[in-house]
């Protein structure tokens, strides 16, 4: 028997077993790679630094699991439960996340990248310095998520709930957050150079010290945005409601506010900086 089957076996056996082998065996690396897995009730199981590439875990119930330092790359974990897993440092590079439920999850420095989180729900979630490069988050749920110093480059979050997220320090060169709610947002000193962000719902999101050259903001809710400090240099604003937006010691160089509503709007800025 391979050694992903005699482990696959171990787990069959039920928590307990579980359990009592990994205290007698703490210095082996649980091996379920390519496991099938699908379905099954592992919660309570501790699946720390455990290897679960490519396994499928197809609505698989993970509640509460603890899956630090294990390697999910290429997973399926398409309607999984996984709500409250502590997964710091868990790598999901490119894993299959459609529609699975990842509220109050600690992914603190998660590997993500590339994974497929279509209409996943990360309420509440700890994504925080978690790397999710080129990673599908459309319609997903994030509201209150910790995005702070996550890299975002290239992911596609379009149409998804960012309200009251914190992104601060976040990377989001690329990315595409067209539609996406993000309503009281925090997203200071992030980077959204040449992001797309057209129809976006913003409003009293805090922008301070972003750097944004080059963004798409065309037709976007931006009322009580707080752009203070912010490079918006060459950005689109064609169309934006700016309705009482702060402006103070904003970059607008070359940008393009055509149709614009800048009622109210305060501290007009610097047009060249």
């Amino acid at each position: 028997m391979t050694r992903a089957g005699e482990h696959l076996a171990l787990l069959y056996q039920g928590v307990e077993a579980w359990e009592q082998w990994r205290q007698r065996h703490s210095h082996i690396h649980p091996n379920l790679a390519g496991c099938n897995l699908g379905q099954m009730d592992l919660q309570g199981f501790d699946l720390r630094d455990t290897d679960l590439t490519a396994a499928n875990l197809q609505g698989a119930n993970l509640q509460g699991v603890n899956l630090s330092n294990s390697r999910l790359c290429g997973a399926n974990l398409i309607n999984a439960q996984l709500t409250g897993i502590e997964g710091v440092a868990i790598n999901l590079h490119h894993a299959q996340l459609v529609g699975a439920d990842l509220r109050d999850a600690n992914l603190i420095g998660g590997d993500l990248a590339e994974a497929v989180l279509l209409e996943a729900e990360l309420s509440r979630s700890n994504l925080i310095g978690c790397g999710l490069k080129n990673a599908d988050i459309r319609r997903a749920e994030l509201e209150a998520a910790q995005l702070n110093r996550a890299d975002l480059s290239y992911a596609e979050l379009e149409s998804a709930n960012l309200i009251q997220a914190t992104l601060c320090q976040a990377n989001l060169t690329h990315a595409t957050l067209m539609g996406a709610y993000l309503y009281g947002a925090d997203l200071s000193r992030a980077n959204l150079r040449s992001a797309r962000c057209a129809q976006a719902y913003m409003v009293r999101a805090n922008l301070e010290d972003i750097n944004a050259e080059g963004i798409d903001l065309a037709w976007s809710n931006l009322s009580k945005v707080n752009f203070k400090g912010a490079n918006l240099r060459g950005a689109s604003l064609r169309g934006t409601r700016l309705h009482r937006a702060q402006f103070h010691r904003t970059c607008l160089d070359g940008a393009d506010w055509e149709l614009a509503d800048l009622q109210q709007a305060r501290g007009f800025p610097d047009f060249h900086c």
